[in-house]
């Protein structure tokens, strides 16, 4: 008979021809490299916000009779720890975000505006792990209505619900 290998084995194969697949399917269809890429990217977020929220946060009093160049090095140092933690932080919630999301859509065999929140209760129940069970629903309830509510605004992937 000749075609595809699982050709005569019943329900084994595929509908039509099995598209090849290509570097680029390769890029958007694995969970492990979508989640590097969204750790890294994340990161880089979190450590261009550094600077940023450094500059609401109170000065320390006792800077103040420091010498400028004394100043301008204990903020820069200041800075660049807030850049690091907030770097890894944001890092850290995007690699886990990306891949729960994903692993949540190939489970599920759908791509709809539930794998976000899905992805996301299991991101904020992950995150407060080490807070005990309480912490973890917490956790997950507070994600998971958070990805809801960027999925219902229509600033997901999925755009907001059909309103038929």
């Amino acid at each position: 008979r000749g075609g595809h290998p699982m050709a005569d084995v019943p329900g084994g194969a595929p509908e039509g021809p099995v598209p090849p697949m290509t570097t680029t399917n390769i890029w958007r269809e694995s969970c492990a490299i979508i989640g590097v890429g969204s750790f890294v990217v994340g990161g880089i977020f979190g450590a261009m916000l550094g600077p940023v929220f450094y500059a609401f946060e109170t000065t320390n009093a006792s800077h103040a009779d420091l010498p400028l160049r004394t100043q301008l090095r204990l903020a820069s140092r200041d800075i660049a720890s807030r850049s690091r933690t907030w770097g890894k932080n944001f890092a850290v919630i995007g690699g886990l975000f990306s891949i729960s999301e994903c692993f949540v859509a190939k489970a599920r065999a759908a791509h709809d505006m539930w794998n976000p929140v899905i992805g996301g209760c299991i991101t904020g129940g992950g995150l407060a792990a080490r807070g005990g069970p309480q912490a973890c629903v917490f956790g997950c309830a507070g994600f998971a209505a958070f990805s809801l509510a960027i999925e219902a605004a229509g600033f997901g992937q999925h755009g907001p619900p059909p309103t038929d």
